[in-house]
C-alpha cells in the first residue's frame, strides 16, 4: 500500500506557512509558492484546503510533487487551525459566513488565470460554499475544477457534546481513540498515525466544537449551479464520511466524476499520497491546457 513510511519525512513541515492579514483583524498562516519562471504550469494555482481539526502540512505530499512540477500553490490553516491564530470560540469567529469569507479573500489574492481547488473532510463543505458563492456573483468560470477527498452530500450533523470547555479537554482522548478508529484503515502507517495523532492534540475541543457546529456547507439543492468539473474521491474504509456520502454528492453535482480507493480510510492525501496525485494531474489535464513554452 502507497503511503508515507518514513518517519522524518512525516515529521517535517513540508507546507510552511506565514501569517497573512487575508481580512481586516482576520490573520491565517498561509504557505504560498510561486511558479518557477519558464514554467508551462504558470498562471495554474492549486488551492489546498485542509479538513476540521487538520492542518496545511498534511497535504506535504501533494505540495512536493506538485512544487516539482512547477505549479504555483497556496494552502493554509484555518481560523483555530495548525499555525493560525485561535481566538475564544464564543465570540463568533468561527461562523461559516466568516470562513467563507476568508476563503474567498485567498482566492482574490492569489488566484491566477486557472484556479484548481483541492479539499478534504470539512474543507471540502467551505469549498462547495466558496463556488457557490462565484457562481451567485456570476464568477464561477474564474475556478476551474476541484478535486474533494472524504466527503458528503449532507451537512455532517456528528459534533462534540455541548459541554463546558474544562470537562471537553479532560475527555478529549476518548474522541480521539474514537477519531483514529473511524479515520484510519487498519493498515495504515502506525508511525504516520502516531505523529498525526501527536500534531492533533494541540486542537482545542472548543474551537472544533464550533467549527463542526458553524462550518460552511452548501445547499443541496444549490448543487446543480456548479457546473464545473469536479472529481470526488473516498476511502473504502473510511468510517467518517463513508463512500455513499460520496457517490451522493458527485451525483448531485452536474460535471463530477466519482472514485473509491482501496485500503483507505479518512485521510485519503496522507493514505494514498500517490492516488491522490494521479487524480489530481487527471483533474488538471481535463481542465487546464499548458501554456507553450518560451
Amino acid at each position: 500500500m502507497t503511503s508515507v513510511s518514513n518517519v522524518a519525512a512525516d515529521a517535517s513541515v513540508v507546507v510552511a506557512g506565514v501569517p497573512v492579514e487575508v481580512r481586516a483583524g482576520r490573520t491565517l498562516s498561509v504557505a504560498h509558492r510561486a511558479a518557477p519562471h519558464g514554467s508551462p504550469h504558470a498562471g495554474t494555482v492549486l488551492f489546498f484546503a485542509h479538513g476540521g481539526g487538520g492542518n496545511k502540512n498534511q497535504w506535504r505530499a501533494q505540495w512536493r510533487t506538485f512544487a516539482d512540477a512547477g505549479y504555483e500553490l497556496v494552502a493554509w490553516d484555518f481560523l483555530g487551525h495548525g499555525d493560525s491564530p485561535r481566538p475564544p470560540a464564543r465570540n463568533g469567529a468561527y461562523h461559516g459566513d466568516a470562513t467563507l469569507l476568508d476563503y474567498l479573500a485567498l482566492f482574490d489574492r492569489y488566484k491566477g488565470a486557472h484556479n484548481v481547488l483541492i479539499a478534504h473532510s470539512l474543507g471540502t463543505g467551505s469549498t462547495l460554499a466558496l463556488l457557490d458563492r462565484l457562481a451567485t456573483l456570476g464568477r464561477l468560470h474564474e475556478a476551474s475544477g476541484a478535486l474533494l477527498l472524504g466527503t458528503q452530500l449532507a451537512r455532517p450533523v456528528t459534533r462534540p457534546p455541548a459541554l463546558p470547555g474544562w470537562l471537553l479537554e479532560w475527555i478529549k482522548p476518548v474522541f480521539a481513540r474514537r477519531f483514529r478508529r473511524l479515520a484510519w484503515h487498519r493498515q495504515a502507517d502506525p508511525a504516520l498515525v502516531a505523529y498525526e495523532s501527536r500534531v492533533a492534540r494541540r486542537n482545542r475541543m472548543t474551537t472544533f466544537q464550533a467549527v463542526l457546529r458553524d462550518a460552511p456547507w452548501p445547499d443541496a439543492a444549490r448543487l446543480a449551479t456548479l457546473d464545473l468539473p469536479v472529481a470526488v474521491l473516498a476511502g473504502d474504509a473510511d468510517g467518517l464520511t463513508p463512500p455513499a456520502g460520496g457517490r451522493a454528492l458527485a451525483d448531485a453535482l452536474p460535471n463530477a466524476t466519482f472514485d473509491v480507493l482501496s485500503a483507505c480510510g479518512h485521510q485519503l492525501m496522507l493514505e494514498r499520497p500517490d492516488e491522490v496525485g494521479a487524480a489530481l494531474r487527471a483533474l488538471l489535464e481535463r481542465v487546464v491546457q499548458p501554456a507553450p513554452s518560451a
